[in-house]
């Protein structure tokens, strides 16, 4: 082999494994990303399973903050109750299709 052809094939390995290495980077930036997407896909998909208005999950963040963690959880429990109720009054009341 000439001496241009070995610098070549040096050349050529030195790329390759180059190019492993940042497949392998990339590889790893593509999961933290679809990590994140899939967090964010599970989010949309609780909004879209309870229809709640994006507007609302906003307000209801911001009153979170603005309550603190113990006025929240006790905010959201009366909450609850409340939606329950009117869940199962509604069922009781209307007839069913």
């Amino acid at each position: 082999m000439t001496p241009r052809a070995a610098e070549y094939a040096r050349r050529r390995g030195a790329l390759q494994l180059r190019c492993t290495s940042q497949r392998h980077q990339m590889e790893q930036a593509i999961a933290v990303i679809e990590a994140d997407l899939q967090k964010l896909n599970r989010g949309l998909a609780m909004v879209r399973r309870i229809r709640i208005s994006p507007l609302v999950v906003a307000a209801g963040a911001a009153l979170a903050l603005g309550l603190g963690t113990g006025r929240t959880v006790g905010f959201l429990s009366r909450a609850w109750l409340v939606f329950n109720s009117l869940q199962r009054l509604r069922r009781t009341v209307l007839p069913r299709e």
